[in-house]
């Protein structure tokens, strides 16, 4: 069974370099204030000063002597700290790193000596207004002649070294998360992220930084690298928003444990997948689950209409909305009673605001998965003239543009469905291919008539005949089971009555679930069939004749307690 997407799992396992930097600084980076170059690097010249040893020997623990002792060139502002602060960061690092974390992930990397030093030779003696510094962190910090982020002081004077600038602060500076890390700081239990935090990193890959390493040589056709910098990349962040940069501006709403686990069973039913897909299907059913708890969970602040009221939006969109589908991602009024952000304490972050879910206030209705899926009649993929008898030489069918302003056809054009033999003795016929379906989700099943009049204004007395059909479906009994075949269809309505006057509107039957998903499969696993008329005579005032605008499946799922979602 062919798929239209495939699926990548699990993480991986590259080993990163402890710094992703390129060595492309200019010599003039190594100058010092007074145009002299210090023979001393930055390493030594924190040896000689014992209130900052703790910090270097955290440096030492982490591999960063040989870095601040090279030619790369960093300003460290380097915090006093005790012997106990300091082996708590060196305990962390190194149960960090027997647990598999790469270095770009080690919180005692990123959270606490990254966020002491910068890249270049910042010159805080020549700063004539307050201005910000990037970290390595990617932080942007507040810097003055006296203070480093409003927090912490300088001590004394700044040290030139030979590759970069030496200042000394009474503290160490407060970490401030983006929505990624302070999702992945959650502890453990109900209200916890793991469950969301595992699934993002499901998705993470380490890839390499072609422009940033360097290269050795060419083997085996390939190129070598003597310096390879890595980085690590999550194109689930790409695809719904960007909160682990720095330089974005998001709200999440972060679905804990506990909400996690009380739905995760609801959206694995939708994707009950076919046995003959194997492996495949579970694959897709963990993944497709999983989504469709963060998908509409994203907001980029920046993307939303405005003028945008942050404090009481009237509404707000979610990086998946779409304007085809206006009633989807979309939340009304979201600080207000009933809303989906009302009574939640929002933790800022370096890049926006994190939500935790204290209930889950986005339905499965409010998901794009359950947009109606709407078959298009009149196109030639989308339906097969073999009957449920197995012949495929006595149906005629025939596309018809609509030209009446008087009626809304979909798409502009439906298909008529005809006995194809003059006499008109058998029973017309056709089956429509339905695509997207969910098992175990309800859905009204509805048939869209198109009066032939929307074709021909000048068929009156075509329009004034009626039609009767009866609708019959086949799908997988089973996610072991076999296709319901032929004569086993079953019938879901029976010589039903339309009225071609007007563009009529069908329920062919409501609440209808299948055992089996069919959802991003290029292979229909549900095909509808909708009969004309049966029998030689036709009843008076009737026609044989069908005209089809689409067919619509509207998925109706319920709540996790079982009340309807609407």
């Amino acid at each position: 069974m062919k798929l239209k997407y495939y699926i990548q799992t699990g993480v991986v396992a590259l080993a990163a370099a402890t710094v992703g930097v390129s060595c492309t600084d200019t010599w003039d980076d190594h100058y010092s204030v007074n145009g002299t170059v210090p023979g001393a690097t930055l390493w030594e010249n924190m040896q000689l000063d014992e209130s900052i040893r703790p910090f270097v020997r955290v440096l030492d623990s982490c591999g960063y002597k040989d870095i601040l002792n090279a030619n790369q060139v960093f300003t460290v502002w380097a915090p006093e700290i005790t012997d106990a602060e300091a082996q708590s960061w060196i305990d962390t690092y190194k149960r960090e790193k027997s647990q598999g974390i790469i270095d770009d992930d080690n919180a005692t990397l990123n959270q606490f000596i990254k966020n002491h030093i910068s890249m270049y030779n910042q010159q805080v003696s020549s700063l004539t207004k307050d201005e910000t510094v990037k970290m390595m962190n990617g932080k942007r910090l507040s810097l003055t002649s006296s203070m480093l982020n409003g927090e912490v002081n300088m001590v004394g004077s700044g040290v030139p070294s030979s590759n970069g600038m030496l200042y000394k602060v009474d503290g160490a500076v407060t970490f401030f998360p983006n929505i990624w890390e302070r999702v992945r700081m959650e502890s453990e239990g109900d209200q916890g992220l793991d469950s969301v935090a595992n699934f993002f990193l499901s998705w993470n890959r380490i890839e390499l930084d072609e422009e940033a390493s360097v290269p050795g040589g060419i083997v085996d056709g390939e190129t070598v690298y003597l310096d390879s910098v890595m980085y690590n990349y999550n194109p689930i962040f790409n695809q719904l928003g960007r909160i682990d940069s720095e330089d974005s501006l998001y709200w999440f709403v972060a679905p804990t444990n506990k909400i996690w686990r009380e739905n995760i069973d609801q959206y694995r039913s939708y994707f009950d997948y076919h046995k003959s897909l194997g492996e495949d299907g579970d694959s897709l059913q963990n993944l497709y689950s999983k989504f469709m708890l963060v998908y509409a969970s994203f907001f980029n602040v920046r993307s939303q209409e405005l003028p945008f009221n942050a404090a009481n939006p009237d509404s707000i969109i979610a990086t998946t909305y779409q304007s085809f589908y206006p009633d989807f991602s979309k939340f009304e009024w979201p600080m207000q009673a009933g809303g989906l952000l009302y009574g939640l304490t929002p933790q800022d972050c370096s890049n926006g605001r994190l939500y935790k879910a204290t209930d889950w206030r986005i339905p499965p209705t409010k998901l794009i998965y359950m947009s109606p899926i709407k078959v298009e009649a009149e196109y030639a993929n989308n339906y097969s003239t073999v009957t449920l008898s197995g012949d495929s030489t006595s149906i005629q069918v025939n596309y018809v543009d609509a030209t009446n302003e008087n009626f809304i056809v979909s798409a502009n054009g439906y298909l008529v469905v005809k006995d194809a033999r003059s006499g008109r003795t058998n029973q017309p016929e056709i089956t429509f291919k339905i695509p997207n379906t969910l098992s175990n989700c309800p859905y009204d099943i509805k048939v869209v008539f198109a009066s032939p009049l929307a074709g021909d204004s000048l068929a009156k007395e075509d329009a004034q005949l009626k039609r009767q059909f009866t609708a019959k479906i086949r799908y997988y009994s089973s996610r072991t089971g076999d296709m319901i075949e032929g004569s086993n269809a079953v019938t879901l309505c029976t010589d039903v009555d339309v009225d071609a006057t007007k563009m009529d509107t069908v329920t062919v039957t409501t609440g209808f679930k299948f055992p089996v998903c069919n959802f991003e499969e290029e292979d229909p696993r549900v095909l509808l069939t909708i009969q004309s008329i049966k029998g030689r005579t036709v009843p008076d005032g009737y026609s044989k004749d069908l005209a089809i605008d689409c067919v619509i499946f509207e998925p109706r799922p319920t709540s996790s307690s079982g009340s309807d979602e609407n």
